[in-house]
């Protein structure tokens, strides 16, 4: 997330042919412009973005400058977060309210402040996964900086059109393309990395195309005696790079570090106390840094990290040749970070946020593994739409119309070799274009219309993503698919979502629509976006096609159905429901139980399944620190232990989803009024509900009910 570098300590001896773009990042900082300057680095996955970041960081230290790194992974995606992150790497010793709705003016101040001392430069990383906060960033925090910082955002694709289309921002954008490096510097690389031989420079050079992962990787294997072949992958591409990558497991890292690499790579971030802990034993600091001396590994906030592309493909791998073994990594993790979290939170910590992040990446039925695809490694994306697209938006709604036609989602999770088929008529697959109003949504004057292209430029889907504040809120009264919800809001909730212009209190999902929904990738998009706004933290509504597919996968996602907010927006003779997700305040404890309870997670926190007990209990940093040497393996655990009290509720099948539901926060001791504040119900509809659930098992209180549906 953040880090502060001021000593020069990343090394450049093998970063090669990136001469041009460093003397660019010079140029840019020793500007005396009145504005800032802003250098966007984009480039595919594996391109050396992150190490040509460091190399920015490390100019940028030794002439002076104070370098503030914020990675985009594991960082909670909102204005407030992203201002606390700066002003706690500021000064770690003041303390600020993350609801002190003046944090943006008081980070934009305190940058300024500094920059009258000393050039500040703020490096972001990863930036793709910051579309949530590009347009806060682009119309409202960077235009107020000064000449004197300089801002540097590293990412898979190029900004926005919204960026170059500004007359303010074509004057201080500097892009900056990282391409593949040509054969010159493949071969300074390879001597860098010992690797003399010419026949073995030029299989690098044929193989890797100058990608710099692939390079490092096959210069790695090559150093080695009695190096394997590469004849049987093809030159170029994902696959020669998932093959080198097992090639280089197998050969490299040695029995001794090769568990250690795995377990690094299912940890998002990691350090020795976190890898003991998910490896069930203790690690010594030779083994450890012995690990972090990897090419493809660098330093974080918190930690260190293996690069992202690294990451999917060894956690592929390991799921596909032992996904035992990488279910039992997951488990572990997930508990490490559930009691980071508790810690966490117990102390009214500001890592509470981060640590929550973090566990979420852990928690997942079968579902919803699969409709994330987890391991797709180049999704096409939703890119922001300009008005100067609304024209083209139109037409491709014309063309989905025109050719809908039945058709059936097969979707697949390896873990569990499970299998998912949700059949699609032509008419429900047109739901998601219908009624769509694109005169109206870019006339909100906000980034709401994001469209996803294929390779030849032309649109395969969209969606429609609206901040919900004062100027929005007249649209989503009036508006079909949100006047349900928003139509009928308590003056107190009105109050809450009536935010400031320049911020949000939350988001409204219209629409995500993609051209063809049985196409994994087009599937893998969606599920990515819909994850990204899940992990802003905040309010998420939604009123999703009526269809199996759709409200199955929101309730795997953790969504629960707003109350009195049904309608027939989308067919009407289809009713249709509106989701709701808040994780803002006490709403997060529930909800990550929720989710464990509900994926069948639980267990894996507590003996007895009950992760409330673990809240409840002693404080969770000594529990981490003892269960670094006693935790059981989950494989063990899960074997040894009876069904949970959740998963005997979920297995009722006498039971309605709704009731499954009130059923697992009657178990979770909830009165009537809470269960209702949790659902999104009125307190009549949960009487409603457990008058029904006690007629089918002939009860007359919830008591008896209870001890019944624990049975």
């Amino acid at each position: 997330m953040i880090a502060i570098e001021q000593d020069g300590e990343w090394a450049s001896d093998t970063l090669v042919g990136r001469e041009r773009e460093i003397a660019q990042f010079v140029k840019c900082r020793e500007s005396t412009a009145a504005s800032l300057q802003l250098i966007s680095i984009y480039g595919t996955a594996g391109i050396g973005k992150s190490s040509l970041l460091d190399e920015f960081q490390r100019v940028a230290s030794a002439h002076g400058d104070l370098c503030l790194m914020m990675d985009s992974e594991g960082f909670v995606k909102t204005p407030e977060a992203f201002c606390l992150r700066i002003l706690g790497a500021i000064d770690p010793r003041q303390h600020y309210d993350r609801a002190d709705a003046n944090l943006p003016e008081s980070c934009i101040a305190a940058l300024e402040e500094l920059s009258g001392e000393r050039r500040i430069c703020l490096f972001i990383d990863a930036y793709e996964r910051m579309e949530s906060m590009d347009q806060w960033l682009r119309d409202y925090f960077l235009k107020r900086l000064s000449g004197s910082i300089l801002v540097v955002l590293a990412g898979r694709y190029a900004l926005s059109e919204a960026w170059l289309l500004s007359s303010y921002w074509r004057r201080y954008v500097t892009r900056m393309p990282l391409s593949d490096l040509d054969i010159s510097a493949v071969t300074s690389f390879a001597e860098s990395m010992h690797v003399r031989d010419p026949q073995a420079i030029q299989q690098i050079w044929r193989y890797s195309r100058g990608h710099p992962l692939t390079m490092s990787l096959m210069a790695l294997l090559l150093s080695q005696e009695n190096s394997g072949s590469f004849d049987e992958a093809e030159p170029g591409g994902y696959e020669t790079l998932a093959y080198i990558v097992n090639e280089w497991l197998r050969e490299v890292p040695g029995e001794h570090l090769r568990p250690l690499i795995e377990a690094a790579c299912v940890l998002r971030r990691f350090n020795q106390e976190s890898l003991s802990f998910v490896l069930n034993r203790e690690m010594s600091a030779a083994e450890f840094y012995q690990l972090i001396r990897f090419s493809f590994i660098r330093k974080v906030d918190q930690g260190w990290a293996v690069h992202s592309l690294m990451r999917e493909l060894v956690s592929r791998e390991m799921l596909s040749r032992t996904p035992l073994h990488y279910e039992q990594l997951r488990a572990g993790a997930l508990r490490y970070h559930y009691l980071r979290w508790l810690d966490a939170r117990n102390k009214g910590d500001a890592g509470e946020h981060r640590e929550a992040i973090e566990l979420m990446n852990y928690i997942g039925d079968a579902l919803i593994r699969a409709f994330m695809n987890w391991f797709e490694l180049s999704p096409p994306h939703f890119e922001t739409a300009q008005a100067e697209h609304k024209d083209e938006l139109k037409r491709y709604v014309e063309i989905r119309i025109a050719e809908a036609k039945d058709s059936l989602i097969d979707m697949y999770d390896p873990s569990s070799n499970q299998r998912f088929s949700f059949p699609l008529t032509a008419k429900e697959s047109r739901y998601t274009v219908r009624h769509i109003d694109f005169d109206a949504l870019f006339g909100l004057g906000y980034d709401v219309v994001r469209l996803m292209r294929d390779s030849t430029g032309a649109i395969i889907g969209f969606a429609v993503i609206i901040p919900i504040n004062q100027d929005t809120l007249p649209y989503l009264e009036q508006a079909p698919r949100s006047k349900p919800y928003f139509g009928s809001l308590s003056p107190e909730m009105r109050s809450r979502l009536k935010a400031a212009p320049h911020t949000r209190a939350g988001w409204f999902i219209e629409t995500i629509d993609t051209s063809d929904l049985g196409d994994v990738s087009q599937q893998t998009a969606m599920g990515h976006l819909l994850h990204d706004l899940i992990f802003t933290g905040e309010l998420l509504i939604e009123s999703p096609a009526p269809t199996v597919y759709f409200v199955e996968s929101h309730k795997s996602l953790g969504f629960s159905i707003a109350d009195n907010a049904n309608h027939y927006g989308y067919d009407e003779e289809r009713e249709a429901v509106t989701f709701v997700m808040d994780r803002q305040g006490g709403n997060a404890i529930s909800y990550i139980h929720h989710m464990l309870r509900m994926t069948g997670q639980a267990h894996l926190i507590e003996p007895d399944g009950d992760p409330e007990s673990a809240f409840y209990s002693s404080p969770a940093a000594a529990t981490v620190e003892a269960s670094v040497t006693n935790m059981p393996s989950a494989a063990a655990e899960a074997a040894s232990k009876p069904l949970s009290y959740a998963e005997r509720i979920m297995n009722r099948p006498e039971l309605t989803p709704r009731e499954k539901e009130v059923a697992l926060l009657l178990e979770q001791g909830c009165t009537n009024v809470e269960i209702a504040k949790s659902l999104y119900l009125s307190e009549v509809t949960v009487k409603k509900h457990l008058k029904s659930m006690m007629e089918k098992f002939s009860t007359s209180n919830r008591t008896q009910l209870l001890k019944r549906l624990l049975e």
